[in-house]
C-alpha cells in the first residue's frame, strides 16, 4: 500500500484511532496488527519472511544476552547469519551464482518488499544487544511492533530498536500540536512526490526508454532531472513516514538534511539517507577499522563500505559502480584536500565565501549526477552509452528540440515554482529550520495545508498526463 493511495488515508485513520483509543496494554498489540495488515497489502505470501526475521532475531538476542550454553557471540552470529542469509537468498543468489558460473540460470527466491530495510533493523538490534547498548527485549509483541512499524516498513528510514523500543513503553496521549505538525509534513511529502518527483519522472523515463533516440542535450537534461527526482522521491517518502509516525506520537530518525547543498561528496553522505549511512558507519566502517589505521587503510575501508552500499541497493554491477564511484570521490577528495586548500590560499580565494560555496555545491552536484546515471541505467552498457552521448554534445550539438520534447512546456511552468519551494525548504534546513516548520497555527496552517492538498488534487493524482509511480526505494 503506497502512502499516496487513498486507501492509506483510511488505513492510517483506523490505525491511529485504535492506537489512541484502546487501553495502554493493548496499544502495542494493535500497532503490531496494523503493521502486519499493512504488509499484507504488499503481498500476504511475503509475511512469513517478515515474521521469520522478527522471530529469529528476537530469540537470538535473548539467547545471546542469557549466554545460553555458555555462549554469547555464537547466538548473535547465528541470528545474523539467518537474517542476512534470507536477504542473500532472496536478493543476491542469482547475481553471485552468475559470477561464479557465467551463463548459469539460477533463480533466487522472490524478494519480499522492504526486506533490505527490516533485515538491517534486525541486524542492528542483534549487534546492539551483543554490545550491551540495550537489553534484549523480553516482550515479543513490543519487538515485533518495532520491526513491523508500518510507516518505515517498506522503505525506511532504517529503524533502530534502541531508539524506538523505549518510546513504546511510554504512555501516548494524543498531542494536537504533534498531530498537526505530522499531518503538514505528510502533506508536504505527498506534494513533493506527486507534483514534483513524478513530473520529473515523466521526463527521465522518456529519455531512458531509448537513449539513442534523443539528443545528447536531452540525455544531459534527463540525467540532471534524475538527480533531483530521486532526491525528491525518497525525501518525500521519508517526510510521509516521519509525518505518519509523528501523528502517532512516535519519533523516527531524520533521513535527509539538504544533501544537494553540500560542498563535498563526503558532506553529501552525511546528509543523504542518513539512517542507512549511519548504519554502515557504525556496523561496517568502524568494525573494519574506520580511520584509525592510517590513510591507506581508511581509503580501503571507505571503498569497501560504499561498494557494499551499492550492492545493498541492488544485485547488479550498475549499483556496485555507483557505490564505488561515491567512495572513490571521497578518497580522491581526501588526498587532494591539502593541494586544493593551497591553491585557494595562493589565489586568495576565501574558504567560506559565497562564490566558493556555490561553485563547490555545483561541482558536487555534477559529480553525483554522473554516479546517478549508473544507478538509473538498466545496464553498464547503457550507462556508458548515456555518458558518451552527453560528452559528444560538443560535436553533435545540444539538440534543444529533442530536450524540449521530453516534457511539455506547461509541465515546466508548473515544475519551476514547485522546485523553487523545495530549494527554499533545503535552504531553511541548512539554517536550522525547514520552511514547512515555520507555518504557525490558525488560518496560516490550514491555508497552507489546504493549498498543498489542492495542488496535489489538481496537478498530481488528477493532473493531465499523470502517470502513477511507486516510490523509487520500494524496489530495494
Amino acid at each position: 500500500m503506497s502512502f499516496t493511495a487513498p486507501t492509506y488515508i483510511l488505513f492510517f485513520a483506523a490505525a491511529a484511532g485504535g492506537w489512541y483509543l484502546l487501553p495502554q496494554r493493548l496499544r502495542r498489540f494493535w500497532l503490531l496488527m496494523a503493521g502486519v495488515a499493512f504488509y499484507c497489502f504488499a503481498g500476504p505470501r511475503f509475511l512469513p519472511a517478515l515474521l521469520g526475521v522478527a522471530l529469529v532475531s528476537y530469540l537470538a538476542a535473548l539467547a545471546a544476552e542469557a549466554r545460553w550454553l555458555g555462549k554469547q557471540r555464537l547466538w548473535t552470529c547465528l541470528g545474523l547469519i539467518c537474517v542476512l542469509g534470507t536477504l542473500f537468498a532472496c536478493k543476491y543468489l542469482t547475481f553471485f551464482f552468475g559470477m561464479i558460473v557465467p551463463g548459469a540460470a539460477v533463480r533466487g527466491l522472490p524478494l519480499p518488499p522492504g526486506l533490505s530495510f527490516y533485515s538491517f533493523g534486525a541486524c542492528a538490534y542483534l549487534i546492539d544487544v551483543q554490545r550491551e547498548k540495550l537489553p534484549a527485549e523480553r516482550d515479543p509483541v513490543d519487538y515485533a511492533a518495532f520491526l513491523t512499524f508500518f510507516p518505515v516498513l517498506l522503505a525506511g528510514p532504517v529503524g533502530r530498536a534502541r531508539e524506538f523500543l523505549p518510546q513504546l513503553k511510554q504512555p501516548h496521549a494524543f498531542d494536537a500540536a504533534r498531530g498537526k505538525a505530522g499531518a503538514l509534513r505528510f502533506a508536504w511529502g505527498a506534494f513533493k512526490k506527486l507534483v514534483a518527483a513524478d513530473c520529473l519522472g515523466l521526463l527521465v523515463d522518456a529519455a531512458y526508454a531509448d537513449p539513442s533516440a534523443v539528443s545528447g542535450g536531452a540525455m544531459l537534461v534527463a540525467a540532471l532531472a534524475y538527480s533531483v527526482q530521486i532526491y525528491l522521491d525518497f525525501a518525500a517518502y521519508s517526510d510521509m513516514a516521519i509525518g505518519s509516525a509523528e501523528m502517532l506520537g512516535l519519533r523516527v530518525t531524520e533521513n535527509f538534511r539538504a544533501p544537494y547543498l553540500s560542498r563535498t561528496v563526503k558532506e553529501f553522505w552525511k546528509k543523504w539517507h542518513i539512517s542507512l549511512t549511519d548504519w554502515f558507519r557504525e556496523y561496517l566502517y568502524i568494525p573494519l577499522g574506520g580511520s584509525r589505521r592510517g590513510k591507506a587503510r581508511t581509503a580501503l575501508n571507505v571503498l569497501i563500505v560504499f561498494a557494499v552500499s551499492g550492492l545493498w541497493h541492488g544485485a547488479a554491477w550498475t549499483f556496485v559502480v555507483w557505490g564505488a564511484l561515491n567512495g572513490l570521490y571521497q578518497v580522491v577528495g581526501s588526498v587532494t584536500a591539502p593541494a586544493r586548500q593551497s591553491l585557494r590560499q595562493r589565489f586568495r580565494i576565501p574558504e567560506q565565501g559565497a562564490v566558493t560555496a556555490a561553485v563547490q555545491c555545483v561541482v558536487t552536484f555534477l559529480l553525483l549526477t554522473l554516479t546517478w546515471i549508473f544507478f538509473r541505467a538498466p545496464s553498464l552498457g547503457t550507462a556508458v552509452y548515456v555518458i558518451k552521448h552527453i560528452l559528444l554534445i560538443a560535436r553533435d550539438g545540444f539538440g534543444a528540440a529533442s530536450a524540449a520534447a521530453l516534457l511539455p512546456l506547461r509541465r515546466w511552468l508548473l515544475l519551476i515554482p514547485v522546485l523553487a519551494l523545495c530549494v527554499a525548504e533545503d535552504v531553511g534546513t541548512v539554517r536550522g529550520r525547514p520552511a514547512w516548520t515555520r507555518i504557525g497555527g490558525g488560518f496560516a496552517y490550514w491555508g497552507v495545508l489546504a493549498a498543498l492538498l489542492l495542488a496535489i488534487l489538481l496537478f498530481g493524482v488528477y493532473g493531465e498526463g499523470f502517470d502513477a509511480r511507486e516510490f523509487v526505494y520500494f524496489r530495494f
